[in-house]
C-alpha cells in the first residue's frame, strides 16, 4: 500500500479502557460502527448482545423492544461505562453572563 491508512483501525478485541485500566472488551456497535467497550465478562443483567463474526470482529447491538433476547450466537454483556469507576468529564460549564437590564422598548413604526 503506498499511502498510509487515513485514521488507524478501531480496537476491537480485548482491551483496557482508558480511564479506570480494568480489562474490557472492545466491539464495534452494528448501527453505527463506533467502537463500545464492555464488559469483558457475561452479565445477565446486560442490555449489549456481543457476538464475534466470521472475520473476528466482536459486534454488539443493544436489545430493544423488537429484539429483546440475544438471538444464536450472541452472549449478554454490561456497557463498561455504566461499571467504570471513574466517570467521564464533565464538559465545562459556560461563564455565567451578566443579564442587561432593559433600558426601554424601540417603538413600532405606527407609535413614531
Amino acid at each position: 500500500m503506498p499511502y498510509p491508512t487515513p485514521r488507524p483501525p478501531a480496537p476491537n478485541g480485548p482491551g483496557r479502557c482508558p480511564r479506570c485500566l480494568q480489562d474490557v472488551l472492545w466491539c464495534i456497535t452494528a448501527k453505527a460502527r463506533v467502537p463500545f467497550a464492555v464488559d469483558l465478562e457475561r452479565d445477565d443483567r446486560g442490555n449489549q448482545a456481543v457476538r464475534q463474526d466470521h472475520t473476528g470482529r466482536w459486534l454488539t447491538r443493544q436489545l430493544t423492544r423488537e429484539r429483546p433476547t440475544p438471538e444464536a450466537d450472541e452472549h449478554l454483556h454490561m456497557p463498561h461505562i455504566k461499571t467504570c469507576p471513574i466517570p467521564a468529564p464533565r464538559p465545562p460549564r459556560p461563564p455565567a453572563t451578566r443579564t442587561r437590564t432593559r433600558q426601554g422598548v424601540r417603538p413600532n413604526r405606527w407609535q413614531r
